[in-house]
């Protein structure tokens, strides 16, 4: 079980050693913001599944509870097969990989390609804990192309599709500035105000305070 756990959060893992690819591309400060980045997906990943595992025992468990009554073998149906742990590693190595390879897409300078993984993921996994970073990152991929109109609408849906998730913050601030360099200060003033206002104790907000 352990052995599993570790081979389905080293998927993700393994996308640090891509990041030392585009170290020529990348500047310092975004090569550090996506290493933290990765780092806090990894914590999530090994997070859910430590709960899915938790939930596969109790689910073993309560079944091993029910006896059902004995019945004519021709008139008894073959029992269902309980879910089992390893079924549930396989699903979460699927969603590992396939969240991986839009980063991976995305270091490579494949920006469509990996808005098209990003998204895939998101479609697949909406209830997942990375598909909130996966939105942020389509809104990084557009602002990596200096699409700016399309990276502030992927960065805005970040908070109106995942108001609670980790990502909020970040997008926020990101939205900020592509408003700013669209020419909308009003704009980015406004949205700004509200990082501070929503989220004081983020880095996001720390960074605003010299922005705004």
């Amino acid at each position: 079980m352990d052995a599993k756990r570790i081979m389905a959060v080293a998927v993700p893992l393994a996308a640090l050693a891509s990041l030392a690819a585009c170290l020529p591309t990348v500047s310092n400060d975004e090569l550090t913001n996506r290493v933290n980045y990765l780092r806090q997906d990894v914590d999530n990943l090994t997070k859910q599944q430590e709960a899915l595992s938790s939930q596969v025992r109790e689910l073993q468990a309560k079944l091993g509870v029910a006896t059902p009554a004995p019945a004519p073998p021709a008139a008894t149906p073959a029992p269902s097969a309980a879910p089992s742990e390893e079924g549930t590693q396989n699903l979460s190595s699927e969603s590992s990989a396939l969240y991986k390879k839009g980063f991976d897409l995305m270091t490579a300078a494949q920006y469509a390609d990996a808005r098209a993984a990003f998204a895939d993921f998101i479609a697949k996994y909406p209830q997942s804990d990375l598909a909130d970073n996966a939105q942020y990152w389509i809104g990084e991929c557009w602002y990596s192309q200096k699409d700016f109109k399309e990276a502030a609408a992927a960065f805005g849906a970040v908070a109106e599709h995942f108001p609670f998730g980790n990502k909020v913050p970040d997008a926020l601030y990101k939205e900020a500035l592509c408003e700013r360099q669209l020419g909308d200060e009003a704009a980015a003033k406004a949205t700004l105000g509200r990082l501070q206002e929503q989220f004081p104790d983020s880095e996001a907000a720390a960074k605003a305070k010299g922005k705004t």
